[in-house]
């Protein structure tokens, strides 16, 4: 998302509240078909089109989540893989498409330049959600504004570590996602 009024980029992760940001600053979704430009712009990051012309002095910032309950919000978010067996997805990951980009896809990915480098001015962590908001909002000059929960998984789910109680789940997803896990330094 862009917004030229704050001068600034949002580089929404999947699953990790970009619906209640971008909300935030005014851009609606009503359907898919009638969602404004801004709302897509770098959609994916540093891997779009846009992100080699972005406006230099623009502001970057996203939002991580801790990889473990992502994988889990995003697995029984996507009607694809819903229903399928923890193990059997961390097996057969998505390799594209929507079930991908909300399951599969490291968010390291798509805040990292060619060089490695991170593109963003601040990321905020899902985890401390309004907080880490409240600081990009000064920092840009926005008003601050409660977040709205939008977006949220249609089906019921249980906390992330009832889903990795057993060893082997945990290194089949550490096999895949211990980049995020270290580079965002989160803990299981």
């Amino acid at each position: 998302m862009i917004s030229h009024e704050h001068k600034c980029i949002f580089i929404a992760q999947r699953k990790c509240a970009g619906s209640s940001i971008i909300h935030a600053f005014g851009l609606r979704w009503t359907s898919a078909s009638t969602l404004p430009p801004e709302w897509h712009y770098m959609n994916h990051g540093t891997l779009t089109c846009e992100f080699h012309s972005k406006p230099a002095d623009y502001y970057v910032f996203s939002v991580v989540r801790n990889p473990w309950d992502r994988l889990v919000s995003g697995w029984k978010f996507c009607p694809e893989t819903r229903d399928w067996p923890l193990r059997e997805l961390l097996r057969h990951l998505p390799r594209e498409g929507y079930a991908y980009q909300h399951v599969t896809r490291l968010q390291e990915t798509i805040l990292r330049d060619q060089e490695g480098r991170l593109v963003t001015n601040r990321i905020a962590r899902f985890e401390n959600l309004q907080a880490d908001f409240d600081l990009v909002c000064g920092e840009i000059g926005k008003p601050l504004r409660p977040l709205p929960r939008l977006n949220p998984c249609p089906v019921e789910r249980l906390h992330y570590r009832e889903h990795f109680a057993g060893a082997v789940d945990r290194d089949l997803f550490l096999h895949h996602f211990a980049r995020d896990v270290d580079f965002f330094e989160y803990e299981f």
